[in-house]
C-alpha cells in the first residue's frame, strides 16, 4: 500500500492509501505529466518582459513566431527557386524541349515522339536520363 498525499487550494491537506498497483500507474501518470511539461517549457516564451505591448500580438502578423516561420519559408523558396533554375540550366535545350511539351503543353510520349521521328520507348528513355541528372545536380 502506498500513501498519497492531496494539498487543496484552501490549504488542507488528506493523505489516502492507494494499492501499489495504482501508486504505479499514477507515477507512469506524473512521469509523462513532467515530461510533457518540459516539452512545453522548452518551447514556450516568456511574456512578463512584454510591459503593455500585447498588441503587437493581437493577430498572427504581429506574431514574432509566424514572421521567423515566413522568413524562413521564403528564404527556403528561394533557394530552392534557384536550385531548380541551375538544376534546369544544365540540361540540353532538347532536353529542356522535351519536358516543355510534356508537362507544359501536355502533349503524350507518342504525339513527341511521332513529331521529333523516334519511339516512344525513346523518349521514355530520355525521360530517365533527364531524371537522373536532375537528381545528382539536385543532390
Amino acid at each position: 500500500m502506498k500513501k498519497i498525499r492531496y494539498e487543496f487550494i484552501t490549504e488542507e491537506i488528506v493523505e489516502i492509501e492507494i494499492s501499489d498497483e495504482w501508486g504505479e500507474k499514477l507515477k507512469s501518470v506524473k512521469r509523462e505529466q513532467w515530461k510533457l511539461d518540459k516539452r512545453e517549457e522548452r518551447h514556450s516564451v516568456n511574456f512578463a518582459d512584454l510591459d503593455g505591448k500585447e498588441e503587437y500580438f493581437a493577430d498572427s502578423k504581429g506574431d514574432p513566431f509566424a514572421m521567423i516561420e515566413e522568413e524562413r519559408y521564403r528564404d527556403y523558396k528561394a533557394d530552392h527557386e534557384r536550385r531548380i533554375a541551375k538544376a534546369f540550366s544544365e540540361l540540353s535545350v532538347s532536353q529542356r524541349d522535351l519536358l516543355k511539351a510534356l508537362y507544359e503543353d501536355g502533349m503524350s510520349k507518342q504525339e513527341y515522339a511521332d513529331v521529333i521521328g523516334v519511339s516512344p520507348s525513346a523518349i521514355s528513355h530520355r525521360l530517365e536520363t533527364i531524371r537522373k541528372k536532375l537528381k545528382k545536380v539536385l543532390r
